[in-house]
């Protein structure tokens, strides 16, 4: 690890994961009031029923996102804790500093983030419309 205070590095891990907790409590929140203000289904125009369909979408899509980032969360929390934060896991390279402060959850050098992206795409390529 290079010059990182690991209590400061674990407080701003920790303050993220907090901040994406609350993100997700307000958005089921907003979520729930939004179903609790609807009438009953029978009055709906089918068009209300695809933006809610699409809205639903929306939300779990980015809870997918979210779980996404809170487990790079905990894989940094636990470089912390091993000693080897601002080490790339793949190359075993420092992390530029710079990467690090932009994304503190970083594992990886963006060399080798770049390729695991990539396999990630190839093995889970977008649908097709």
């Amino acid at each position: 690890m290079a010059d990182y205070d690991p209590e400061q590095i674990r407080a701003r891990l920790e303050q993220r994961a907090t901040e994406l907790e609350q993100t997700r409590s307000d958005m089921r929140r907003e979520g729930e009031g939004a179903r609790e203000g609807e009438l009953a289904d029978v009055d709906q125009h089918p068009a209300d029923s695809g933006t809610e369909t699409h809205d639903e979408e929306v939300d779990r899509t980015t809870e997918v996102f979210m779980d996404e980032e809170r487990r790079r969360i905990d894989e940094a929390l636990h470089a912390v804790e091993q000693g080897t934060y601002g080490t790339c896991i793949e190359c075993g390279q420092a992390i530029p500093p710079a990467r690090l402060e932009a994304v503190p959850e970083a594992v990886r050098c963006i060399e080798h983030q770049r390729s695991f992206e990539g396999e990630h795409r190839q093995a889970y390529p977008p649908s097709s419309r």
